[in-house]
């Protein structure tokens, strides 16, 4: 692997080798990957037929009772990483195993590093935020009575051990020098990232083969949502898991556990109890005696944080939470996750299996390796990160409006080599982001914004330990074929000739369905810029073929927008102005309607037609709560006529617009 990130393959082989990059790309490529299997879908299960045929050759009595609660199951892979090395390596079944970089050898000592200094610098950053006084969170062990690590001991990762391993107290997220020190005689194996790739494509796509009502949750594990496959199979839950577990088992040669419960809480606390290699049903009668004895620390999002607070009141299971009352945990915890423990510390969880995965953020993040001397080469490598988050936005067609950079800078005093080769070591944390216009995925004016925020922070660029770049506000970007003609009737219209209106936007008649478009030069070129790369070129042809201009585009602003005061505001601000007008006037004044219809066509001219979508949908909805007052129909009524006019003024053909 490259040294550093200077070096030109860096990046690249980070990422490669990076553990953490491999297992979020596959959680968000398997999350996708439901959303094509539900799209591609003919609606046949192959997987349905043989629970038919199951239950004829093992006589198998179906199920006449009817399912009231919903049932729902979640399905993990048992050590997942050391289940696919052992299909590979037989031998070593039955054996304490590690999944790790490093083979467990002694490391060498290097000048300049201190391990004990990282060491408190964390615990201390740790006390501080659960508000523990300094003696309280000083000590020499690593908080789990294990002695703290000499500067010779390995301080790889252990991804994942086995069984065996774990009874001799090995952990994941456990330093493989530790690890060896618990457990002399465990065996380390590599990581096989393609081998987990393929075991996980094939345990969805068998999962898929008796419900698309799934949510992926990571390459290793899953919910279904099986109350429709149960009530239609007429089958116990139980045996739905046996025959899950046999299919998976078969196809990957791994073992898995299922549990199932009413909801995904109940759910994944009874695949707790399966494992390993087990099955897990938790009965609707039995919630309250199984929840009381539930580690609070088993709930989801109680971390050390929570649990130190919890433990000040005295809770350890849920049966102590069971007794805190809901005004309590509300103080302490706020309002939603005190609502939020007072439900879970019950079995009661209303999060619903969601199939239809929704991206937040698109992001890539180094953390090793970082070690600039000059500025120009950390200028070189924000840009090389900048290119890798265009890639990954691109791969997912999705574009985004703000731009978040991390960095991490080396902690004062803090020796110059961390205690891990090339590691981050002991840090500060700071964050900056931008806020832009026009959505984008151009790695070009991502790198611009990126750069322009590290030069607010005047950091020295041999201060830095570790760069991330998160774009969020995310948008979908549809190839050609969707794109802004999505808002456009397929009616075929000749547009009127009115050389008034058409003066400064010549057209050609409206033939055929293809989209008219107005010269080059009036097209707005950051709208442009945004444009997916099939877009623009299929306009650029476009105007080509008509004779048009292939000039750059200008930067031009309808004519009279500077005036409107909704210019400047964000969609949201926009919308909220326009639900309190619609719902607090009962006359609409003639110069508020021109306000809002002046932005509304400044932005179709602008071409940003997926806003007027928007902002119509708006006004629309809360004129139908109104739909009784005539006015407000007369006034929607005139906004649509003169907005579908300059639709026509501009495409020759008109959006979709809701009638009252």
């Amino acid at each position: 692997m490259a040294k550093t990130a200077v070096d030109a393959q860096f990046l690249s082989e980070f990422y490669n080798n990076s553990r953490l990059h491999h297992l979020s790309t596959m959680g968000a490529m398997f999350k996708q990957y439901v959303g094509e299997l539900k799209e591609k879908s003919t609606g046949i299960f192959p997987g349905r037929k043989r629970i038919s045929e199951w239950f004829e050759r093992d006589r198998k009595e179906r199920v006449d009772v009817e399912i009231t609660d919903r049932v729902v199951a979640h399905i993990d892979m048992d050590c997942f990483f050391v289940s696919v090395a052992l299909r590979n390596n037989p031998e070593l079944k039955g054996k304490p195993v590690a999944v790790a970089h490093a083979r467990g050898n002694p490391t060498h000592q290097r000048d300049g590093v201190n391990p004990k200094f990282e060491y408190n610098f964390y615990r201390r950053k740790m006390g501080e935020k659960l508000g523990l006084e300094e003696d309280e969170s000083s000590s020499e062990s690593d908080g789990e009575g294990k002695p703290w690590l000499s500067e010779f001991s390995s301080r790889s990762e252990v991804a994942s051990c086995s069984y065996e391993a774990r009874e001799a107290g090995v952990r994941n997220g456990m330093y493989l020098g530790s690890a060896l020190r618990l457990c002399p005689e465990l065996k380390t194996v590599p990581y096989d990232f393609e081998g987990y790739k393929e075991v996980s494509y094939t345990l969805y796509n068998t999962v898929a083969e008796y419900t698309l009502d799934i949510e992926a949750v990571s390459c290793d594990e899953l919910y279904i949502d099986c109350t429709s496959l149960i009530r239609e199979m007429r089958m116990k839950p139980l045996d739905l898991a046996t025959i899950l577990r046999r299919d998976i088992q078969e196809r990957t040669e791994c073992p898995s556990s299922v549990g199932i419960g009413s909801n995904k809480l109940q759910a994944r606390l009874a695949t707790k109890r399966a494992k390993p290699n087990g099955q897990f049903y938790l009965q609707p009668v039995e919630v309250l005696n199984f929840m009381s004895e539930v580690d609070v620390y088993d709930l989801p999002g109680v971390g050390r944080s929570m649990g130190y607070k919890l433990k000040s009141l005295n809770v350890r299971t849920c049966l102590d939470l069971q007794n805190v009352p809901l005004s309590t945990l509300k103080k302490e915890f706020g309002g939603k996750t005190g609502d939020t423990l007072y439900k879970h510390c019950r079995g009661i969880d209303e999060r619903l299996v969601n199939s239809s995965h929704q991206r937040k953020s698109v992001s890539a993040e180094v953390n090793y390796g970082i070690r600039f001397q000059k500025e120009e080469e950390a200028t070189t490598f924000f840009k090389q990160l900048s290119a890798e988050v265009s890639n990954r936005l691109k791969e997912v067609n999705l574009r985004g409006r703000n731009i978040t950079l991390k960095i991490m800078i080396r902690a004062k005093d803090a020796p110059a080599e961390a205690a891990k080769f090339l590691g981050h070591g002991a840090c500060d944390y700071v964050t900056r982001s931008h806020k832009m216009q026009h959505a984008t995925d151009n790695a070009d004016l991502i790198a611009k914004h990126v750069l322009g925020l590290y030069s607010q922070l005047s950091v020295p660029a041999s201060e830095l330990r570790g760069i991330g770049i998160q774009v969020t506000k995310l948008e979908n970007c549809k190839p050609a074929t969707g794109g802004i003609k999505n808002f456009l009737k397929p009616k075929i219209e000749r547009a009127e000739a009115k050389p008034a209106l058409t003066a400064e936007v010549p057209r050609i008649p409206v033939e055929t369905e293809k989209l008219q478009l107005p010269p080059m030069s009036q097209i707005d070129q950051d709208v442009f810029d945004s444009l997916p790369e099939e877009l623009k070129k299929e306009i650029l042809n476009d105007l080509a073929a008509a004779g048009a201009t292939s000039a750059a585009p200008e930067r031009k602003d309808h004519a009279g927008s500077t005036d409107n005061v909704f210019i400047g505001l964000s969609l949201a601000d926009i919308r909220k102005i326009i639900e309190e007008w619609v719902v607090n006037e009962d006359n609409p004044k003639a110069f508020d309607v021109d306000m809002m219809l002046g932005y509304a066509i400044d932005l179709i001219h602008k071409k940003r037609l997926e806003d007027v979508d928007i902002l119509v949908k708006c006004f629309h909805r809360h004129v139908w709560s109104k739909r009784d007052s005539p006015n407000w129909r007369k006034t929607y009524a005139e906004v649509v006529r003169r907005l579908q006019s300059s639709m026509k003024t501009v495409f020759g053909k008109e959006m979709f617009i809701q009638e009252i």
